[in-house]
């Protein structure tokens, strides 16, 4: 299946690979084609435009993947070789889609540029700025639960509770949500909307050192609420959104950049039924 995968992320990606780059004196072969060296740099490179196709493959360790990357550079290397003896890119078509990606990667530059040039430090903190006006800070509680599948259960651990178990102890060795479980029934900091609502209205009601009296049912089951602190929401800095926030504009500013260059050229649609009602 990963296999299976990577050889259709890999395929997806030749056309955009660079040219060869020059490799480092410490930047060895890893596998050798008719005499034609593969690097590892290859393979790192490689790797990073799978990610662009399969996003979940930039988590992956590069060691759990690296033999089947190698086995897809091995492939490529020859069918390059192969296409190169075979003379395809003095083949019209081939020159015809060279062209088309020629002209989409010229595009594509322009309007990288253009975007940077436009985006602006100012122009991106005063999104930044609007985005603050517009989501003020929320409250916030950090809590931890203990959930089980019934009410008899969690009502015996309440009582337990309350002859002064730890609710860190009881979390770990009875709650069935092993994940927050592991760490004493710990779910960190959270906002009223974060949760179901039945637990949400259950842990804002509560006060700092608050531990729940009965037991509160949602679709999951049974909870033991515990509150250990209240607070805003701190919004995130500038520079962690700055390219966030970028990505989020860079639409609206290919839509004016490509208003203005047709407000500028003389623009004719001769096909009928490629007239829309505003190019008549």
């Amino acid at each position: 299946m990963l296999k299976t995968a990577l050889r259709a992320a890999a395929a997806a990606t030749v056309f955009l690979m660079a040219a060869a780059p020059a490799f480092a004196a410490d930047d060895p072969v890893v596998a050798k084609v008719d005499g034609s060296e593969i690097h590892r740099s290859e393979i790192v490179a490689m790797k990073d435009r799978m990610a662009q196709q399969m996003p979940q493959i930039q988590a992956m360790p590069l060691e759990s993947i690296f033999a089947n990357l190698v086995d897809q550079a091995v492939s490529q290397r020859l069918l390059l070789s192969a296409a190169k003896k075979a003379n395809v890119a003095d083949d019209a078509e081939f020159k015809k889609q060279l062209d088309q990606v020629r002209d989409s990667l010229m595009q594509r530059a322009f309007l990288t540029r253009e975007v940077e040039k436009r985006l602006t430090d100012d122009k991106l903190r005063t999104a930044y700025d609007d985005l603050l006006k517009n989501n003020p800070p929320e409250d916030e509680v950090h809590a931890r639960h203990i959930l089980v599948d019934n009410e008899k259960k969690a009502n015996e651990l309440i009582k337990k509770l309350k002859k002064g178990a730890s609710f860190e102890d009881l979390a770990k060795s009875d709650s069935k949500d092993d994940g927050s479980g592991k760490r004493g029934g710990d779910l960190g900091y959270f906002s009223k909307s974060a949760m179901v609502p039945e637990f949400a209205e259950a842990a804002f009601a509560m006060k700092p050192g608050d531990v729940s009296d009965k037991p509160v049912k949602t679709q999951f089951g049974w909870h033991i609420i515990k509150v250990e602190d209240r607070r805003k929401s701190t919004p995130p800095a500038f520079e962690e959104v700055k390219e966030q926030l970028r990505g989020q504009m860079a639409d609206g500013v290919i839509d004016e950049i490509v208003g203005e260059l047709r407000k500028n050229a003389k623009v004719e649609i001769t096909a009928p039924e490629a007239k829309t009602p505003d190019a008549k």
